[in-house]
């Protein structure tokens, strides 16, 4: 009998080729991993500019409403008889029984002009809240025959405040805040144009909207021409034109991405305004421009208001002290605060 053998043959794998198997995976899933990445990266960018131009027109836009409704405070009268008269603040005319305009005075106040950076300024973002622009939107105060209705001003301010990712960014949020105030001007000979009333901002704040965020820069510049107000004509007969200012503001709004300053867009509004314009410093007005060095030896430079400052640690910026000086930003403190604020530099 014949006897059958059967062999077997083991097979295995040995260290070396599972080593490789494990670095050829790697490498496959690195790619994988990474081309995941970079998609993600450039869809979050998509996004971000499908939203930035949907803020901007919208922001822009509801900045242009805004502007269209500014108008100074104003009284209207009317007795039994149906005679009405209307009196502004910014102007008081006397007409003759005929309708003929005698006299013309204008109010040279500023409580309820539009205050503004203006200048062609470039505002960027910083640590501190920093006011671009308030203007009254008001409402006519109403004396008529049928009763009394108060007048409204809406104080309307534009504000630039720091992002919440500024400390990385150096980015800003751009706000609408409006503050409501009644004006009664029954006990006034002159009505409203003896107004007085000023800005304030510790008014109750009626409405508070973040309406662009990410912001770069704000840019403001008004333009002005002069048209004919009235015609005054004398008793003598003698006539006299009087002047009004009209005033554009222009403004110009950048926001750029978070993580990526090569990625930016931008959106600007004009509006004839319908109050005359007062320009205003805006406060302090703090920018670093470059960092020298870092650390406790370290330098910066830094624009304070319109002056290039050199500053290091113990330097006094205004009523800050630099407390640090890091590789992006510095750090600042107030007298008797243990708080450090930092300023930052922007990526471009």
């Amino acid at each position: 009998m014949n006897s059958l053998r059967t062999g077997s043959r083991h097979s295995g794998v040995t260290l070396l080729e599972t080593m490789l198997a494990v670095a050829m995976l790697s490498l496959l899933f690195a790619s994988a991993n990474s081309i995941l990445s970079y998609s993600r990266r450039e869809t979050e960018k998509g996004f971000w500019i499908q939203q930035g131009i949907t803020q901007l027109r919208n922001g822009t836009r509801a900045i242009t409403d805004m502007l269209k409704k500014t108008s100074y405070p104003s009284t209207i009268v009317r007795d039994s008889g149906g005679n009405e008269t209307v009196t502004s603040f910014k102007e008081k005319r006397e007409y003759d029984i005929s309708g003929r305009l005698r006299k013309m005075e204008i109010n040279d106040s500023e409580a309820f002009d539009m205050h503004t950076i203006s200048d062609g300024n470039m505002i960027r973002p910083s640590f501190q809240t920093q006011t671009i622009m308030y203007f009254p939107a008001c409402e006519p105060e109403k004396d008529l025959d049928t009763g009394y209705t108060a007048g409204v001003i809406n104080w309307v301010e534009l504000v630039l405040k720091p992002s919440s990712h500024y400390s990385t960014s150096g980015l800003g949020s751009l706000f609408i805040i409006e503050r409501e105030k009644t004006y009664d001007t029954r006990g006034s000979s002159d009505r409203v144009y003896g107004l007085t009333d000023e800005f304030n901002p510790t008014l109750p704040i009626k409405r508070s909207r973040e309406i662009i965020s990410d912001v770069n820069t704000v840019e403001v510049n008004t333009f002005e021409i002069e048209e004919l107000r009235g015609v005054v004509v004398t008793k003598d007969g003698d006539k006299y034109p009087v002047a009004n200012k009209r005033i554009l503001v222009s403004m110009n709004i950048t926001v750029s991405h978070p993580k990526d300053n090569k990625i930016w867009l931008s959106d600007q509004c004009s509006v004839i305004n319908n109050v005359q314009v007062v320009k205003f410093a805006g406060g302090e007005y703090l920018e670093l421009l470059q960092v020298y060095s870092s650390g406790a030896g370290g330098s910066a430079l830094v624009k304070y208001n319109s002056s290039d400052l050199n500053v290091s640690v113990g330097s006094s910026i205004g009523t800050y002290r630099v407390t640090a000086i890091y590789s992006d930003s510095i750090g600042m403190k107030e007298p008797g605060s243990e708080v450090e604020r930092l300023l930052v530099k922007r990526p471009d």
